[in-house]
């Protein structure tokens, strides 16, 4: 099955058949400069990318690859393929990534057969913005929690454990489109999510998460966590959590991200980010003492 590049893709298989046609272009046009100076024989390379001329008795001569020059020019960097309805099969080049990277060596071949075989798009389709915004929100490297537990040492059963969290900062974004248009995006934390370990899930605003004693975001647990042979041999073992020396406490921030071109923002969906915290919980146990053992 042929890979798919590009807008509409560079179809390879299709890049094959055609590569014939760009080899013929190139080919006939050393054989018309050299009529002009000495014979020379020409051949496509296809290790090096490059159309090799050779004249007669002398040494190899490389000359300039067959692409168009497009430097270091980000606007001229992607090839992308499309139909119009005037001339049908047409190419253009763009600075948004997706398309086939003229910039690689390994490409240009194909870079080749799609420039001396088909005319320039006299109008490129414009991009959807909502695919470029999914690039963009996909590529940031979006802060995880760094929850802060209290009491850090050791939770008690009875008594509430407070998360704290930090909400960061939304991450915003804008650049202008190919076609003139201003592209924004942007991605904030707008839900936060503590499993508790013991099979409770909370969900809660971010910025309630302020920990002890102004947060709302907590849990009492009921059962202490203890190590496998304690609670085989303590007697009070049977009190432990059956499985668990330590609760894991998971803390998820979803980001939500939005896109805007002109007026009014439009939801592109969430990514979650999460950070585990391991939790000892253990119990604080009342002790009856003889009336009168106890100084005032």
């Amino acid at each position: 099955m042929g890979t798919q590049l590009g807008w509409r893709g560079v179809d390879l298989r299709r890049s094959a058949s055609l590569g014939l046609v760009a080899v013929v272009v190139a080919l006939a046009f050393c054989d018309v400069a050299s009529a002009s100076t000495t014979d020379q024989r020409c051949e496509y390379d296809e290790v090096v990318g490059q159309i090799i001329c050779i004249a007669t008795g002398g040494e190899e001569t490389p000359t300039s690859p067959a692409t168009p020059a497009v430097d270091d020019d980000p606007e001229l960097r992607y090839v992308y393929t499309s139909t119009d309805p005037v001339v049908g099969d047409c190419y253009y080049w763009s600075a948004i990534p997706g398309g086939l990277d003229a910039w690689n060596p390994a490409n240009e071949p194909a870079v080749i057969t799609i420039v001396a075989s088909l005319p320039v798009c006299p109008n490129p389709p414009p991009l959807d913005p909502e695919i470029r915004a999914w690039e963009l929100f996909r590529s940031w490297d979006l802060a995880p929690p760094s929850p802060r537990i209290a009491p850090d040492a050791v939770g008690i059963t009875g008594l509430p454990s407070h998360v704290a969290a930090n909400t960061p900062a939304p991450v915003d974004y804008t650049e202008v489109l190919p076609d003139g248009r201003t592209l924004a995006v942007r991605a904030t934390v707008t839900l936060l999510t503590v499993d508790w370990g013991d099979g409770t899930l909370t969900h809660h605003d971010p910025g309630t998460a302020l920990g002890y004693p102004s947060g709302s975001v907590q849990h009492s647990y009921t059962l202490k966590t203890c190590p496998a042979a304690y609670r085989r041999t303590h007697p009070s073992g049977p009190l432990c959590h059956p499985t668990l020396e330590r609760y894991s406490i998971a803390v998820t921030y979803r980001w939500t991200g939005e896109f805007a071109v002109g007026a009014g923002w439009n939801e592109l969906g969430s990514l979650d980010r999460t950070a585990v915290v391991p939790y000892d919980v253990d119990e604080a146990r009342g002790v009856p003492v003889p009336e009168g053992s106890v100084g005032p």
